[in-house]
């Protein structure tokens, strides 16, 4: 405790000495004063009471607040919503039910499952595409989505490390997950689960092998008997799927043989066996003495690495640094933009371009040419056959009805034409002897290109459907007007059996049988014919929304220049590429290709990157132009084409117009700068009795370059000189290669009687780029008069006195120069009239001369009649300054002399 008052006072008190005595008066003042001071002490004495009480629980508050202190607070994590509508179809997993997505995964066929993060923007655009997928394929493939991001959740919970969204995976009957890696938009999505529901294609006999060789790039062929236990088949079927992780589009075909007799017809002693059929070889996977090799890994890495194609088909996934680099390596390069739609079964106007390259790259000492140049008469006609199927006319016209119980020939025939002479649902294994080209391209495609013997003939004209058409002239392909008049005529032909067939058919009665009716069995052969067609109309009602159908223009006229093995007769070989114009129109119009108004969306252009240089076809893209296109640019016969400004790129970034091409003659003092391109270019700098002052820029031209183009411009045009500035990005509009500058910014200047040509000058590309350096280039290509009338200018504008005095000395030094040239001239030549044009400029001269060393620093202002009198003196002398090129023509002396 506290000492208190009271201890402190009876301290003080018991220590005074007691007096005596007093008197009564002096006994009540200090019993007064001893009552006020008790009555002080207790006040004090209060007080401190308070004080400790106060003490005491501040003391407990803070104990009890670091005794029971909370953490911090967090905020909450949002509560999860949906990603998708409630009413769509697809499957929204919002609060990230792993287990439960995947037990409703496992009870279908096929399933595609989107695992995504709601912030994410790719997330957000894939949606759509992905729900547009659903709504094409909800019938064959379930479609859910995962949100994998929400914090707890047991999808995070288990996979916590994707480094990007959204990931997009495919699974099998068999539970095996397949990642898809191609674009991410619909129509693609689409292709991507339509191979994964057929990932083989059964070879029942040589004509469906044939059909592949015709449409693919290559065909992976396995022959995997069915055992007890389809070991074999089954690896082949993973196979199958797990490569299109790789090959999104489906350029490889993967087929079976299931029929030992049938693989031994075909030549095959061992099985497993595998085959890849390229168009130039085939090769044969030989697994080792143990089945050990015959696995998923080893086949894929095997299938994907001996894999190879005459055009490449090019997919960019919009990354960050891609370019082309790596598919030209060095050489020049052949890209085709056209329309590459993945629902369409062909894509008529890039078989044609895999037509002529296998053409080019087949050489005649080539083991493997007899082959490849009958592959390629075969994918030809297939792809002349193609182009003129109408599948939306077969659409309409289709009557999706219930079918009778007797088979209706006319539907089966239909769904023949559509897919491709193939039946889908037909599970028979047939052999069938075809004679002519069908066993020339099964012995040569079963067996390595080493082992090969190729007859001599050309077995084209033995193809018995074209024999039967009356189309013996395919000989003479890739002449194609030939094949148009007789597949018209085997069109009308065939139209007549028809008709007849159908007749028969009516006449005829019902047959009455114990079998099922149709309509009461969902898998009989009819109901799966309808329900293929109807899917099958799906897919190109929603294929033609995207992009109508794509084909090469017909050939009517003139003879086709054949490129047979050209690649072999240079070093300089083409590499062919192909893009999808609807995705990729941007690189397009960095060529400077307004591929939007282009036919079909369809163009041609060489890059050859080694002499920096372009060519685009300029003819309509077909079998003829196409080819007359290689051949010209193989013998040097192209014009470099000049890529430019594309009026109608909307969606591409450029700073700048080509409208404005003219001088505001309204206000002379404004100086304009005109923004040109590669067709406005020549034009400008020829503009005659006009200097030009352009910067050409690597890109947009910066506000240094564009103010010393203004400086320049200003001070030439108050001196009286016509003068117009411009400015051009050579990034995006290509320059003549005389004009092509090696470093950014660089001026060039016109003079004003030049011709736009011989007489530029450029700006040093290593100085700095300022307004009087600029002028001091301009003056360069100015004649004496306007020079000298420019540099007085110069010197009137200068600010101290030390200036102005060497800028006049600079001046006279000058005159004297150009006195000393004329005047050798003068004495050189021995013309009449060149002599007395060069006297007469040196009376003038000398005139100048004398003006000019009587002026004084004191004298440039616009009031001094002497300065009026020089600038009278260098008018009449510009009057007769130039000299008539047809006296130049007789003299000696360089056509400098007018400088």
């Amino acid at each position: 405790m506290f000492p208190t008052a009271d201890t402190e006072d009876i301290s003080r008190v018991t220590s005074l000495k007691r007096k005596s005595s007093f008197s009564s008066n002096e006994r009540d003042s200090t019993e007064s004063s001893q009552v006020a001071k008790q009555n002080n002490n207790r006040e004090l004495t209060f007080n401190m009471l308070i004080k400790e009480v106060v003490f005491c629980i501040a003391l407990v508050l803070t104990t009890y607040g670091a005794l029971h202190n909370t953490p911090a607070k967090i905020s909450k994590v949002p509560r999860a919503v949906r990603f998708f509508y409630s009413d769509s179809v697809v499957a929204d997993w919002y609060k990230g039910q792993l287990s439960n997505a995947l037990a409703t995964i496992n009870t279908e066929d096929l399933s595609f499952v989107m695992y995504y993060a709601p912030w994410d923007a790719e997330s957000q655009y894939v949606r759509g595409e992905f729900e547009k997928a659903a709504h094409i394929l909800r019938d064959r493939v379930h479609f859910s989505a995962i949100n994998c991001w929400n914090p707890g959740s047991e999808c995070r919970l288990q996979h916590n490390k994707i480094p990007s969204w959204p990931i997009l995976m495919a699974y099998t009957v068999t539970s095996r997950g397949v990642l898809y890696k191609g674009p991410r938009n619909a129509e693609s999505m689409v292709n991507f689960l339509e191979m994964l529901m057929r990932p083989l294609e059964k070879i029942s006999n040589t004509e469906d092998l044939v059909n592949l060789l015709s449409i693919c790039d290559a065909v992976a062929l396995g022959f995997t008997p069915l055992t007890d236990t389809s070991r074999y088949y089954n690896i082949w079927y993973n196979v199958a799927l797990k490569s299109r992780e790789f090959d999104t589009v489906g350029e490889i075909c993967f087929a079976t043989v299931t029929s030992k007799e049938l693989a031994m017809d075909l030549g095959v002693e061992r099985v497993p066996n595998l085959r890849l059929m390229l168009w130039n070889d085939t090769k044969e996977y030989k697994p080792e003495d143990s089945n050990q090799s015959w696995n998923e890994t080893f086949i894929m890495h095997w299938v994907l690495q001996n894999f190879a194609q005459p055009v490449a088909r090019i997919i960019p996934m919009w990354q960050k640094s891609y370019s082309f680099e790596r598919f030209a390596d060095g050489q020049p390069m052949l890209i085709l933009f056209t329309p590459l739609n993945p629902l369409y079964e062909q894509l008529p106007s890039y078989a044609l371009l895999r037509e002529v390259a296998m053409e080019y790259y087949n050489c005649k000492n080539n083991e493997s040419n007899q082959w490849t140049a009958e592959l390629i008469k075969l994918q030809q006609v297939q792809r002349l056959l193609y182009q003129q199927k109408n599948f939306l006319k077969f659409c309409q016209e289709y009557k999706f009805k219930k079918p009778v119980k007797k088979v209706n020939a006319l539907s089966k025939r239909d769904v023949f034409i559509s897919q491709n002479n193939k039946y889908l649902w037909n599970n028979l294994t047939q052999k069938t002897q075809k004679s002519g080209i069908f066993n020339f391209l099964i012995n040569h495609a079963l067996v390595t290109s080493k082992e090969a013997d190729g007859p001599n003939d050309n077995l084209w004209p033995k193809l018995g459907f074209l024999d039967q058409c009356g189309m013996s002239t395919a000989k003479s392909l890739p002449a194609e007007k030939s094949f148009y008049e007789n597949y018209e005529k085997c069109q009308s032909i065939e139209d007549q059996l028809r008709e007849e067939k159908e007749n028969a058919e009516m006449d005829e009665q019902d047959v009455e049988t114990t079998m099922l009716p149709f309509e009461d069995d969902p898998l009989s052969a009819e109901n799966l014919i309808q329900d293929n067609v109807k899917h099958f109309c799906q897919l190109m009602k929603f294929a033609n929304k995207l992009s109508p159908p794509v084909s090469p223009s017909r050939v009517t006229s003139g003879n086709i220049t054949h490129i047979h093995g050209l690649a072999c007769k240079t070093n300089n070989t083409l590499y062919m590429t192909a893009i999808d114009s609807v995705r990729n129109y941007h690189f397009a119009e960095a060529l400077g290709i307004n591929i939007k108004n282009k036919k079909d969306m369809t163009a041609v252009v060489i890059l050859d990157s080694k002499y920096e240089s372009q060519y685009v076809m300029s003819e309509e893209y077909s079998a003829k132009s196409l080819r007359e296109f290689i051949y010209n640019f193989t013998h040097k016969n192209l014009k470099r084409t000049l890529r430019t400004y594309v009026e109608n790129a909307k969606y591409t970034h450029f700073f700048g117009s080509n409208k404005n091409t003219h001088i505001n003659e309204k206000n002379e003092s404004m100086v304009q700068i005109l923004d040109l391109t590669t067709r406005t270019f020549k034009k400008v700098i020829r503009t005659p009795g006009t200097v030009t002052l352009v910067a050409v820029c690597g890109g947009g031209c910066g506000a240094l370059t564009s103010r010393a183009l203004v400086h320049a411009g200003r001070v030439l045009s108050a001196c009286g000189v016509r003068v117009q500035c411009a400015r051009i990005d050579a990034l995006r509009h290509d320059l003549p290669w005389h004009y092509t500058a090696h470093a950014y910014p660089t001026i060039l200047v016109f003079p004003a009687n030049g011709g736009g040509e011989a007489e530029s000058r450029a700006f040093p590309g290593a100085e700095r780029v300022s307004g009087g350096a600029v002028l001091a280039l301009a003056l360069r290509s100015l004649g004496a008069p306007r020079q000298l009338r420019v540099r007085l200018a110069l010197c009137q504008q200068a600010q101290m006195i030390d200036e102005k005095k060497a800028c006049l000395k600079d001046i006279r030094e000058h005159i004297n120069s150009v006195i000393d040239r004329n005047l050798k001239y003068w004495r050189r030549t021995d013309v009449v009239d060149l002599k007395a044009a060069l006297l007469m400029r040196l009376k003038h001269l000398h005139q100048v001369s004398l003006y000019m060393n009587l002026l004084h620093i004191t004298d440039l202002n616009d009031n001094n009649q002497l300065q009026q009198l020089l600038l009278r003196s260098l008018n009449n002398m510009s009057k007769i300054w130039d000299i008539d090129e047809s006296i130049l023509r007789k003299s000696v002396i360089p056509s400098p002399i007018n400088r």
